[in-house]
């Protein structure tokens, strides 16, 4: 843990933390289009991923719903969506970094980020299995990606609260630091 947070000490610029930031906004705009079809053809439910838990029966309905050409653009969804836990939890650290300079704080804040990044790109894994097996839909497994999916729910709840407490203090210290530049 101490190699990957010293090498990302090295990257938590504010230029470079902003860059990463626009990028998982922008993947976050184009996500939202590609889930729009998805949402539609289940009647405005949204995706797996997109909710807090979910059972076979709601598996189930939902592939029901998308069809063969639903189910499909879920798999190029998922492609679309393998950047953004990266972006977001990347983004995060490098807000984090330099906002809580302290060691010990940096160790703690930095998991809700990884655990997101990780838990995301294993619920993709998951899902674009259960859309290969389909109809035939392990429930133990279903049952194990639900527990992922709160699991990366939650983390993604904190990283939003951490990105934007950690951007407004790199944003006062950016300012402060180029009005005493001028001075």
């Amino acid at each position: 843990m101490e190699t990957l947070l010293s090498k990302l000490r090295n990257l938590a610029t504010p230029k470079s933390a902003f860059l990463v930031l626009a990028l998982f906004i922008l993947n976050a705009i184009i996500l939202g289009r590609v889930d729009q079809p998805l949402s539609d053809l289940a009647n405005g439910e949204p995706k797996l991923d997109l909710r807090f838990g979910y059972d076979l029966p709601t598996v189930e309905r939902l592939f029901n719903a998308y069809g063969e050409q639903g189910r499909e653009m879920y798999v190029w969804d998922l492609l679309v969506d393998t950047p953004f836990p990266v972006l977001g939890g990347l983004a995060t650290i490098l807000f984090v970094l330099p906002a809580f300079p302290n060691p010990r704080w940096q160790k703690r804040l930095v998991i809700a980020p990884i655990t997101f990044i990780l838990t995301d790109l294993l619920e993709n894994v998951l899902i674009l299995f259960f859309i290969q097996s389909h109809p035939s839909l392990p429930s133990g497994l279903v049952a194990f990606s639900s527990f992922v999916t709160q699991v990366k729910r939650s983390a993604f709840y904190i990283i939003v609260v951490e990105l934007v407490i950690s951007g407004i203090v790199v944003i006062f210290a950016e300012v402060k630091r180029m009005v005493l530049r001028r001075a």
